[in-house]
């Protein structure tokens, strides 16, 4: 039998897989293509809205699909969106849903994706918050193959392990990727546009809830978030306090600033003056592309550092052509290409409304003295937290993240780390330096207190249970009987990722390779969630051919 087995508790553990079934999901994607199409023009803009099935039924998973406008990327920039998304979820919560402005959304939808197994106590959940323009795509799945803006990070193994960890992400209230936006149908059958109410970043961190409520599940083990998500990851942490088991805050802030305030209405007035823009009313009419491209060359900016540029770019022309005005140097075209990349990719009114939201953003709570004080607003917020900070960060000024980590140590919280990184990748370090975030989260997330400890020692004891189980058998299908009642626990179906873990850890002494048990797997079970026992007995000839003939007879 494989080593793994002894060395399954403590985060050091390999043991692959996760106990429990997943969580009811949500009723599915997002619906019918034809309602889909009458509310938007897909060939124009590739952000697509909540759709409006007034039954409050959605189409099952795999079935609704963004429509994007492709374009060939040709470079290795981090990306939120491109290309065309399916394989989401949707939430939809029929009552009315209050914001924090005052004003009231009648429905709300909110996309989401999902990694690893929910466990049987639902206690092994990571919340993903994202930046502002991010989809939920944030890796590959089942339901989407294409690579997520966060591929590096989520996985058996990486960052949020999947092998003990249950990550969901979503896409933003206000967004365009399947959750309510500016862009979703209004109860009239007419998209919003103008007419969509003003919402706070609390908002968004209060519909994640919901869905969270949603899918049963109370206590997240971690809210994990950098930029815009990082704001939401310490909100959810002061504002949900008991349902927040540790949290991890990269490149934000407690409370905007200025100087970030002002880069973002540098934007806004790109947009904004587009003649087509249209007080926000364009969506029957021409996309306000100019805009929009000025908005995210803007924005590309702030996201990295004038150091990576001057070692990337320096002063280098395009050529020596000096009798133009157009892309002389190559920093004009790496910004003006990053400029197209967002147009038919992401809708400017959601880049309006959630930087709005972002503007407003503050922690502050009164204090002994009655005047706004993020000590005050921080002191539910006493959970491990991870603090980290970019040195050449324009966007989210270093001193930021330094001042989350005094107000939370100023307030009482005595475990919380901080760490300041001198990547020169500025806010963009979060999505493109996995060798410098990667490690510092994990460890956050599995050691003590709060660590993983008890989920490593779950999975060591499903399969000591399985191991005990099979120790007399000779049975082939007794064996295999023995593996999926252990991996079941009661019910009438078992993970097929944990089936999967269980038959190698047994067969490998047999001399069946783990390719070929992949293999054997992948084509009786493709991307299937569950598997049950006739479904799993159905391969046992697969696995009992060849060398197995004397191990499993």
């Amino acid at each position: 039998m494989r080593a793994v087995l002894g060395r399954a508790v403590g985060v050091r553990a390999t043991a692959a897989g996760s106990s429990g079934s997943r969580a009811g999901r949500a009723i599915g994607t997002l619906g019918d293509a034809r309602a889909r199409s009458a509310a938007w023009r897909p060939h124009r803009l590739g952000c697509l809205p909540a759709t409006a099935e007034r039954d409050g039924v959605v189409k099952a998973v795999g079935q609704g699909r963004r429509h994007f406008a492709r374009a060939v990327v040709d470079d290795d920039e981090p990306t939120y969106a491109s290309g065309d998304l399916a394989g989401y979820e949707v939430f939809h919560h029929e009552k009315p849903f209050a914001l924090a402005t005052g004003a009231v959304l009648p429905e709300m939808k909110i996309a989401y994706e999902t990694w690893g197994e929910l466990s049987a106590k639902k206690d092994n959940v990571i919340l993903l918050q994202t930046g502002m323009s991010a989809s939920s795509h944030a890796s590959s799945n089942a339901g989407n193959r294409a690579k997520g803006w966060w591929e590096d990070f989520i996985g058996p193994g990486k960052t949020l392990d999947t092998r003990i960890f249950f990550v969901i992400c979503t896409n933003n209230l206000g967004g365009c990727y399947g959750s309510t936006g500016p862009s979703s149908l209004h109860p009239d059958g007419k998209p919003y546009g103008s007419r969509f109410p003003r919402f706070e970043v609390f908002d968004q961190v209060a519909a994640q809830f919901k869905l969270l409520d949603y899918l049963g599940i109370y206590k997240l083990h971690a809210a994990v978030g950098a930029s815009l998500g990082g704001m939401q990851s310490t909100c959810a942490a002061s504002r949900f306090p008991d349902r927040v088991g540790k949290f991890v805050t990269i490149s934000a802030c407690a409370k905007s600033f200025p100087g970030s305030m002002a880069f973002r209405h540098a934007q806004r007035s790109a947009i904004m003056t587009d003649p087509n823009w249209n007080n926000g009313d364009y969506y029957d009419g021409a996309l306000p592309e100019n805009g929009l491209r000025l908005a995210r060359e803007i924005g590309t900016i702030t996201y990295r550092s004038g150091k990576e540029w001057q070692d990337r770019f320096g002063q280098g022309r395009l050529s020596e052509d000096r009798t133009g005005l157009q892309h002389e140097f190559q920093i004009e075209k790496y910004l003006s290409h990053q400029g197209k990349k967002w147009v038919n990719n992401y809708d400017p009114n959601s880049m309006l409304w959630i930087s709005k939201a972002m503007d407003g953003f503050t922690l502050e709570l009164p204090g002994k003295d009655g005047k706004p004080c993020l000590k005050a607003g921080l002191a539910a917020a006493m959970q491990p937290a991870l603090v980290i900070g970019v040195q050449h960060d324009v966007l989210f000024p270093v001193w930021q993240q330094k001042e989350i980590a005094d107000s939370l140590r100023a307030a009482g919280n005595k475990n919380v780390v901080y760490y300041e990184l001198d990547s020169t990748y500025g806010h963009d370090t979060f999505l493109l330096n996995q060798i410098t975030i990667g490690p510092a989260v994990k460890g956050h997330l599995e050691q003590e207190p709060g660590g993983a400890k008890h989920l490593w020692e779950e999975k060591s004891a499903t399969f000591h249970d399985i191991l005990q189980g099979v120790g007399e058998l000779t049975s082939a299908p007794d064996m295999m009987r023995c593996i999926f009642r252990a991996l079941a626990k009661g019910t009438d179906s078992a993970p097929q990722h944990e089936l999967l873990s269980a038959t190698k850890l047994l067969l490998a002494a047999g001399g069946l390779h783990d390719k070929r048990i992949d293999g054997i797997f992948k084509h009786k079970f493709r991307s299937q969630k569950q598997v049950s026992m006739k479904e799993f007995l159905e391969i046992r000839e697969d696995l009992t051919s060849g060398v197995l003939e004397t191990y499993l007879p």
